[in-house]
């Protein structure tokens, strides 16, 4: 009886695991249930020790192939998920983490460890002291903060950039650049907001990286109020290793409001360098600025004598009527080894209304220079323009610096038509001393002659001036 009693209990109580079972519980829930069962029944004498060890075999291999059927990747995709949890959390903590950086060629950066976040902060300062020694005008002499400028500056999602530099050294704080830039395109860049207008070499070159310490008299043109050098707009530009081009629609900037915000700017610029080596450039460019003026700006072209305290020795005094201006520009530069040269020639002419006379002003400039100590000037060929200068010994490290000599003569005519402006022809020497790729010191010496000088600083008159400028400069 004993004997047939055990078989049945055993046979019972598997058939009662098996309707658990049918109910949905989960194959380990099932194993486990089962294995308790069989050791129930071992310590009952149901079954003997070696029934128990052989169900208990079976039951765990029923429990791996149930898994195996609800999950048939198994340890594979366990292993596969643990992979990508781990490659989430290093990508997490990649973007998490932070680079600081600074050196004497960058500014002070922070940059996220995987590159697509970045924000640096720079800037700017020029120190100037001025000394006239005139004959029929007193010009006066002094010193000023020529600029103090902050650059705010950076990245975001790898393809937008933005900036952002006021300059506190004018007499009220005045915002040069304010815009973002999307290069999200390898070939092709778009920028919009308060930007540079790429015109002219010297002028789309930074007066950090100017070989005198003003730039040449036809750099008045662009400088007027009613004209422009940096805008509000949008600009597109592309570029190769040897060539660029850009071309932009500008309106007026973030200091003008009222009729003469309706002002807008076609403009471009291209440059072609068939040689762009080491030490060795050959640099041609062309560029074109046409501004139309729904309402009179009441046009003045004036100049600074190459130097920015004294007042202008030639003066259109105001354009009346004025419609439009055209301004074509070419110029040529070149590199070779220590020794530089560049020159630009500059044509203005004006439309006016009510048939008054339209008059056609025009100014070039040639420049040389040559480092002493072996250095060459930095030319950017996907720019289009000269960069910072890297001496080869630096002052702090036991060497003496780079030095440069330079001569500059340049022209500006602002008389034809009924509009005496006055010619004004200068002649500049300059020497420059690199400390370091940050700190420059200059000394130049300006002799500026007219001839006559305009109606409006006194009609007839022969200026003959001498002015000897300096210059500490700090570049961060």
């Amino acid at each position: 009886m004993k004997y047939q009693t055990r078989p049945l209990l055993f046979y019972l109580y598997v058939v009662i695991l098996g309707c658990v079972s049918l109910f949905g519980a989960p194959a380990y829930a099932d194993t486990e249930a089962l294995l308790k069962l069989l050791k129930v029944l071992r310590e009952r004498g149901t079954i003997s020790q070696a029934e128990f060890e052989a169900l208990r075999t079976t039951a765990r291999a029923d429990e791996k192939k149930e898994a195996s059927k609800q999950d048939p990747l198994g340890d594979e995709e366990i292993k596969i998920t643990e992979q990508e949890q781990s490659k989430k959390k290093a990508r997490k903590a990649s973007q998490d983490s932070m680079k600081i950086k600074t050196g004497y060629n960058k500014a002070l950066s922070v940059e996220s460890a995987d590159g697509a976040f970045a924000f640096s902060v720079g800037g700017r300062l020029q120190i100037d002291a001025d000394f006239a020694d005139d004959d029929e005008t007193p010009l006066g002499s002094g010193a000023e903060l020529r600029r103090a400028r902050i650059k705010l500056k950076g990245t975001m999602w790898r393809i937008w950039d933005y900036q952002f530099q006021p300059d506190f050294g004018e007499e009220e704080m005045e915002i040069k650049d304010a815009f973002i830039k999307f290069k999200g395109l390898k070939s092709v860049n778009f920028t919009l907001g308060q930007q540079k207008l790429p015109f002219t070499l010297q002028s789309w070159t930074s007066n950090n990286w100017q070989v005198f310490q003003e730039r040449a008299l036809i750099n008045n043109f662009i400088e007027d109020e009613a004209i422009g050098r940096r805008r509000f707009g949008l600009k597109v530009s592309t570029h190769g290793s040897h060539w660029t081009a850009l071309a932009g629609l500008f309106g007026e900037g973030p200091d003008h409001g009222g009729p003469f915000n309706e002002s807008w700017a076609p403009m471009g610029r291209v440059t072609f360098a068939p040689i762009v080596e080491t030490n060795h450039v050959l640099h041609l460019g062309a560029s074109a600025y046409y501004r139309n003026y729904e309402h009179d700006p009441e046009l003045v072209f004036t100049t600074h004598p190459e130097e920015h305290i004294a007042p202008g020795l030639v003066d259109t005094g105001v354009i009346s009527g004025t419609e439009d201006a055209l301004l074509l520009g070419g110029e040529l530069s070149t590199v070779w080894g220590p020794f530089h040269a560049q020159g630009e020639y500059l044509h203005v002419k004006l439309g006016r209304r009510n048939k008054l006379s339209e008059p056609n002003f025009d100014g070039w400039y040639v420049q040389v220079g040559y480092f002493l100590t072996g250095e060459s000037r930095n030319y950017k060929g996907a720019e289009g323009r000269y960069g910072r200068i890297f001496p080869k010994s630096i002052v702090s490290q036991g060497g003496w610096g780079g030095w440069e000599i330079a001569a500059r003569y340049s022209n500006i005519d602002l008389t034809d038509k009924g509009i005496v402006g006055g010619v004004e022809n200068n002649f500049t020497v300059g020497l420059n001393w690199y400390v370091n790729p940050n700190v420059m010191f200059r000394i130049n010496y300006i002799h500026a002659e007219t001839e006559p000088s305009s109606i409006v600083t006194g009609p007839g008159i022969n200026e003959a001036v001498n002015i000897y400028t300096l210059r500490g400069q700090i570049v961060f």
